[in-house]
């Protein structure tokens, strides 16, 4: 039998290694040809409790993780408790361990093999954390896949030592036999042979990976943070291509030093940009607001995690909309992107950095620890490109020749609001930049003409800007009796649910820009539509649904709300598509 799809989690205490397993049986269905998606959940621990690594892979199509599991891989007895929910007569529990006494589980549906997986390591002379490599040889066994690819995986994760190489390898080996002989003797049954399309030509990235590939896209030269769970992967990600591009990483002492750093190399002339999670950024705003009245581009990385105060540092939320939309004192324009899933992450962090450097304006990218810190297959996208170099130069600043035409102001009016930069220590190109209101030439003032002639010429951007900003995406049924609205990552679950017949009554609206607010564009999108209308987000109070009564004439809508730290799953939405109820794990309102 042919399989097209697998749903696959292996599970151990924090610090046994089940996260570098889980991504190289992601890449090794992505070399076979599948789309994939691979979720993480652990604990703010360095050693100790529950860390899971999810890979769903499937021929149509993976964009998010799902319920219900295929193969289950515990490295400890006790964890089947946590995972009753995802398993049922169809799961396959490989235990590592040496027996097992299905009587202890009365009520335990699948089927329980123990595998003492440690043990495979040891015998082949490999480190006792090699029991990961040892379950993806079972794995792969069991889902009929070739060895050789993931082989290659294995042997490309420890290129840097052949000799654990090489030791890894045998356990791969060795795993994958044992497994195999049990088939043949009717101890394991295998779920089928996973498909290979024999084309690889998607990239397997997290989110983190995707902005810093979308901001190196659009010429980043400067990017500057403090570690903070989840936008820590993007600073060791950029860090890692120093050598690759003409960029600097700085590590910063604080979140405060991290803006400051950005915004001395944005008035240098470099493209910059700093990230951080909510609490990190909340230092930042101050400095924020002077990227606002200085006219400084600047992009900023927001990593939500489930707050408030530090909260669950390595569980997910969207619950930091209302402080993004506000954050920094005084009235200055902003932009707010929410990207979805990872190949949207790429392209509206490209567009990040161009629209910060063409409006001269902060632009905040908020994302979230689901897709930050997820795997997802995307097209392979073009980097940055010679075009790109050359234009980097003079985007935005005031060539030389500019200079003959008269005397330069920095903050010159325009009709569209954007005025000439000039990069310090360019001849006859004198600017002031300081944190007060300004005259043209750039002069603290307190005149109330002036004061007002400076609000007004910085809100003029947001006409032109408006038409440079991602647009509202409609998915589904043109006729819907439903219609879900979502923001940021929850779409990569939407995507799924769409896929279901019981969904072909539904629509999705996904919103990838929430500020300046689409008002138009989704009014237009429901104009006609004699639909209830639900608001799928990962915040307590509803932030996005007031957000879009406050902006447009819409009727009422109703709020589906998770505020738990996990994310949305398809399988819950589909349940309330068919029946009205909705998992206690929500918030319907």
């Amino acid at each position: 039998m042919e399989l097209e799809a697998l749903n696959w989690k292996i599970a151990a205490k924090a610090g046994e290694g089940v996260m570098s397993s889980a991504k190289l049986f992601a890449k090794a269905c992505k070399r076979q040809g599948l789309s994939v998606f691979n979720y993480y959940e652990y604990p703010s621990l360095i050693k100790g409790g529950l860390q899971s690594g999810q890979v769903t892979a499937s021929l149509q199509g993976s964009t998010c993780q799902r319920r219900h599991l295929d193969l289950l891989i515990l490295f400890h007895e006790k964890f089947i408790q946590d995972h009753l929910a995802e398993i049922d007569e169809r799961t396959l529990i490989i235990l590592n361990a040496n027996a097992f006494d299905p009587s202890k589980y009365p009520d335990l549906k699948s089927k329980v093999v123990a595998i003492n997986l440690t043990k495979i390591a040891r015998d082949q002379g490999a480190n006792p954390l090699a029991a990961n490599i040892a379950a993806l040889g079972i794995s792969a066994c069991l889902f009929e896949m070739d060895l050789q690819i993931i082989g290659r995986v294995v042997v490309e994760e420890f290129a840097k030592s052949k000799e654990a190489a090489t030791a890894n390898l045998k356990v791969l080996q060795a795993a994958f036999e044992i497994a195999l002989s049990m088939v043949q003797q009717g101890n394991l049954q295998t779920f089928g042979k996973l498909i290979s399309t024999g084309v690889d030509e998607q990239v397997l990235v997290s989110g983190n990976e995707a902005v810093g590939l979308g901001a190196l896209a659009a010429g980043l030269q400067f990017y500057s943070a403090y570690p903070m769970t989840p936008a820590t992967g993007l600073l060791h990600f950029l860090a890692s291509k120093q050598d690759e591009y003409p960029l600097i990483v700085k590590h910063a002492e604080d979140e405060i030093g991290a803006i400051n750093h950005a915004l001395g190399a944005s008035f240098a002339g470099v493209r910059a940009m700093t990230g951080s999670s909510g609490g990190g950024f909340a230092l930042m705003v101050e400095s924020l607001s002077f990227a606002g009245v200085a006219e400084i581009p600047l992009v900023v990385l927001e990593a939500v995690r489930q707050g408030p105060a530090t909260g669950l540092p390595t569980w997910t939320s969207q619950g930091d909309l209302n402080f993004i939309l506000g954050a920094g004192h005084g009235d200055f324009l902003r932009v707010i992107l929410t990207p979805g899933d990872v190949y949207e992450h790429f392209n509206l962090s490209k567009l990040a950095v161009e629209l910060a450097e063409k409006y001269q304006l902060p632009v905040l990218i908020m994302s979230d620890k689901y897709l930050l810190e997820s795997n997802q297959t995307m097209p392979k996208p073009a980097l940055l490109s010679e075009n790109v170099r050359l234009s980097m130069v003079n985007n935005g600043q005031l060539g030389e020749t500019a200079l003959a035409e008269g005397e330069y102001l920095r903050y010159r009016a325009s009709e569209n609001g954007i005025s000439l930069r000039s990069i310090p220590g360019q001849t006859n190109a004198l600017q002031l930049t300081n944190s007060y209101e300004h005259d043209e030439y750039g002069f603290a003032t307190e005149d109330a003409v002036t004061t007002k002639q400076a609000v007004d010429k910085r809100a003029a951007k947001l006409t032109s800007l408006q038409n440079d900003l991602p647009k509202p995406l409609y998915l589904g049924s043109p006729n819907p009796e439903k219609i879900l609205i979502s923001f940021g990552s929850t779409i990569n679950v939407l995507r799924d649910v769409l896929l279901d017949e019981v969904a072909s009554k539904a629509a999705v609206i996904h919103l990838p820009c929430v500020y300046p607010f689409p008002t138009s564009e989704l009014e237009t999108l429901l104009e006609g539509k004699n639909a209830e209308i639900f608001v799928l987000e990962g915040t307590a109070t509803g932030q996005l649904a007031k957000l879009i009564q406050r902006e447009t004439s819409l009727p009422k809508m109703h709020s589906i709300l998770r505020y738990d730290g996990r994310p949305f799953y398809s399988e819950d939405i589909l349940e309330f598509l068919q029946t009205g109820k909705i998992s206690e794990q929500y918030k319907l309102i």
